[in-house]
């Protein structure tokens, strides 16, 4: 039977450690716990679970304190966490079966980022979700991650920031399967650790401008990175012009949907139109695309290519509920109550923030 360790990198991290640490110490078979300079109880609560917890002096590079994690494991396989973490019992029960098949050498999994907040890309409602985890908060927006490969010296992290195992897997010849197991991401719902950690990420991603180091990521990517960043903290002007930036190197979808987004907000409704029209061309499948592009038609009251947009917006993700609450707004515009109310509902059903919003 392959075995399982966990490798972790904490600071700070009393509030949410222990939830995670209960999630996973059933079914794992070694915890390493790299701490980088906690000045609460941290240690405290990691010492319930192990005497794997080592210090690593903070160097503002993610891969570093990871991949000290990676040599203090000596399991066969590697889960790597986050303290804001938590994965379902049943899933760590298939984790511990998945190892053990050969099928591959690492596993992607599903990184399931929950919110409170309204008008997230790609969110879907939590409503009647079988998670347990998922009655935090309202909805999540989902990304796959690799966290889940095999304890190999070839295999480790690489990027100062959004720090990834792929590239030398890859380069190594390692083999890569997708999977639908969840790691439920919590810490977003802790409003003050999310800015300490978007702040910490725009410095770095600043420097790295400054030094003009794109060996591990390309000017256009670390652009988009930063914008992304900067959107998540409403610095939306600045978000603009590095989006702007890396649109300018290369019209990739993510770059155009976000500068569109953010046009949007702007209220540029025609440069929003024509950069979202060229994300759409790349990506036609995308459900926010397609919703902003209804946003955009709705508010130049051209209200029946907003319906088939917001319309197509929800063929695509049922569980939408922006597009829900667009098409009650085209809606009410149109002097529909009936359907307007069908569809403010829907989004308050999926949503129930969306409950205020339209009360007011």
């Amino acid at each position: 039977m392959e075995e399982l360790s966990v490798c972790m990198i904490v600071k700070n991290e009393e509030k949410h450690l222990e939830n995670c640490l209960n999630s996973i110490k059933n079914f794992v078979d070694e915890i390493i716990i790299i701490d980088t300079g906690s000045n609460d109880k941290t240690k405290e609560i990691a010492k319930k679970f192990t005497n794997k917890i080592f210090d690593f002096k903070w160097n503002n590079n993610f891969s570093d304190a990871r991949n000290f994690s990676l040599s203090k494991a000596t399991k066969e396989w590697i889960l790597s966490l986050d303290a804001d973490e938590i994965i379902a019992k049943k899933d760590m029960e298939k984790i511990k079966k998945l190892i053990n098949t050969g099928q591959a050498d690492s596993f992607l999994l599903n990184w399931r980022n929950y919110t409170n907040d309204i008008g997230i890309a790609g969110w879907t409602s939590c409503k009647n979700d079988s998670y347990e985890e998922s009655k935090n908060a309202s909805g999540f927006n989902v990304e796959k991650v690799l966290r889940l490969f095999k304890n190999k010296k070839e295999y480790y992290f690489e990027g100062k920031i959004h720090e990834t195992p792929h590239n030398s897997i890859k380069k190594s010849g390692g083999t890569l399967f997708d999977t639908d197991l969840i790691i439920h991401h919590l810490g977003s719902l802790d409003k003050q650790k999310f800015t300490n950690k978007k702040d910490t990420y725009i410095r770095l991603l600043k420097e790295r401008l400054e030094k003009k180091d794109f060996v591990e990521k390309p000017k256009d990517f670390v652009f988009f990175e930063l914008g992304r960043e900067l959107w998540e903290l409403k610095h939306l002007e600045e978000a603009i012009y590095y989006f702007e930036k890396a649109v300018e190197i290369k019209e990739d979808f993510r770059y155009l949907f976000a500068l569109g987004g953010l046009y949007i907000i702007d209220d540029k409704l025609d440069e929003a139109e024509k950069v979202l029209k060229k994300a759409n061309e790349l990506n036609p499948r995308d459900v926010s695309i397609n919703n902003n592009l209804g946003v955009i038609y709705a508010r130049k009251k051209e209200f029946n290519k907003a319906i088939r947009r917001f319309e197509k917006a929800i063929d695509i993700n049922p569980k939408f509920a922006d597009a829900y609450f667009n098409l009650g707004k085209v809606y009410k515009e149109k002097g529909k109550k009936e359907k307007m109310n069908y569809f403010f509902i829907k989004a308050i059903e999926l949503n129930p923030s969306y409950k205020k919003k339209i009360i007011s």
